[in-house]
């Protein structure tokens, strides 16, 4: 395998880049696909896994390898930054081709100083045919997030909830704090009352952290209860 070199430097793409990106999705969405499998894995202690990407398009694709940090804020913006030095990365590849309609696999391992540690693998595609005139490098970027997590299970009473009703907005703000010392991951949250529900998409929660989520509910009167699922328990909360 070959050892990751860290960057000293932070990786923020640039607007330019993004536009690039957005015009490779959507060519990438109405002609060809490229996958990654699995997007998300989870490891006591240690990881050893691999990654699979293949190419649907009808060209080969160049692909480069860049693991990155990254926070998530209390309301669920991502930031990136470089790899950081108590992470350590062994993957089998840093760049490599892949052949039309053909598949590549990258293997890894990770290991952290400190627990719970978590990292992202990017993967940029590059290579697609000019669509416009534009002259734009059109790339197409995919994650695998890793997380390496201590033995001991997230409870029910690591977590604190409370929930309000913002009537002139309409939706219920959930607030949840993880007072462990490993990431839980809340897999489903759920607003009901008065004969309605309103369900939202699950998210993880960092030690020592906040995390506020909002959920749009249509009901004429208040919500009731919040209720958060979680790996083997729920936790419902009254509405204020």
């Amino acid at each position: 395998m070959t050892a990751l070199k860290h960057n000293s430097q932070g990786n923020r793409p640039s607007p330019l880049r993004f536009l690039a990106v957005l015009i490779a999705l959507l060519g990438a969405t109405m002609c060809t696909a490229q996958t990654i499998r699995p997007i998300l894995s989870e490891y006591a202690v240690t990881g050893k896994g691999r990654v699979e990407l293949t190419n649907d398009s009808t060209v080969p694709l160049t692909v480069i390898v860049t693991p990155k940090s990254f926070e998530v804020s209390e309301t669920g913006e991502i930031s990136y930054g470089p790899m950081p030095a108590d992470i350590h990365l062994k993957l089998s590849a840093m760049s490599f081709r892949i052949a039309p309609r053909q598949s590549y696999y990258v293997f890894y391992e990770a290991k952290a100083d400190r627990l719970p540690a978590w990292f992202v693998i990017y993967f940029e595609f590059s290579g697609f045919p000019v669509r416009d005139h534009s002259g734009l490098n059109m790339q197409v970027e995919l994650p695998h997030t890793v997380y390496l997590l201590p033995r001991q299970s997230f409870k029910r009473e690591d977590l604190e909830v409370s929930a309000k009703f913002d009537g002139a907005g309409r939706k219920v703000l959930i607030t949840t704090f993880n007072k462990s010392t490993t990431v839980g991951r809340v897999l489903m949250t759920e607003a009901q009352g008065h004969g309605q529900k309103a369900q939202g998409v699950g998210f993880p929660i960092y030690p020592g952290k906040k995390r506020i989520v909002e959920l749009p509910w249509q009901g004429d009167a208040a919500p009731d209860k919040v209720v958060l699922n979680l790996d083997g328990f729920k936790v419902e909360r009254t509405v204020e």
